[in-house]
């Protein structure tokens, strides 16, 4: 079970850099500079978004017991259930965009910034996870 925790913490994390690159990249667009293949970037950031998401709620599954229990760190706590809130919205407003048949005004940069607000918690998230993740996989 502590193999499989530290395997995908890890795909989490790597997921995440990966997420966040290529929606930053994307968004440039709106700037005017493209950056090309367009659609190639745009798969990437579809597929690894949602094995980020398959991965969050397999993360979240073996940590929420231990979360709610820790009562010693309620700034962690609070950061976790925002990182939850803002992975969620990020989740939504991207399924949304990508499935909806007809263009929605503004739905991209609410994705956008619900996408920025989430990485900022998961980088606060992980000043604290980190360092544990490291100090598994230098153990045995």
């Amino acid at each position: 079970m502590k193999r499989h925790k530290r395997i995908i913490d890890t795909v989490l994390t790597a997921c995440l850099v990966i997420v966040a690159a290529t929606g930053i990249l994307l968004h440039l667009k709106k700037h005017g500079i493209v950056i090309e293949p367009r659609a190639v970037l745009k798969a990437i950031h579809y597929y690894t978004g949602y094995f980020f998401t398959l991965c969050a709620l397999l993360h979240v599954q073996m940590c929420l017991p231990m979360l709610q229990k820790m009562k010693a760190k309620p700034w962690f706590r609070r950061f976790t259930w925002a990182l939850l809130g803002f992975g969620t919205a990020v989740l939504l407003t991207g399924t949304v965009k990508l499935l909806s048949p007809v263009r929605i005004p503004h739905i991209g940069l609410w994705h956008f910034w619900f996408g920025l607000f989430m990485i900022a918690t998961a980088a606060r998230h992980l000043w604290t996870a980190l360092p544990w993740l490291s100090a598994k996989w230098r153990k045995p």
